[in-house]
């Protein structure tokens, strides 16, 4: 039923979103805390930065989804 599989690819995507936000905000969230677990030679602020970047490509892909592929 490609209602079915549609339903499936749909939360799926959701899911790998979801996953990607909190797993990028756990790193931010670790880092602010404990800047110490990061290695001296580590560029932190660029390290957070990358972490939000992935947060806001995610956000943004989960909203396009919903917005465009949602239900109504």
């Amino acid at each position: 039923n490609q209602h079915m599989a549609r339903e499936i690819l749909y939360n799926a995507l959701i899911k790998k979103y979801e996953a990607e936000i909190a797993d990028a905000n756990a790193k931010v969230t670790i880092m602010l805390i404990d800047p110490r677990i990061i290695p001296e030679h580590i560029d932190i602020t660029g390290e957070i930065d990358k972490e939000l970047g992935r947060i806001e490509a995610a956000e943004s892909k989960m909203a396009i989804l919903q917005r465009v592929y949602g239900r109504n």
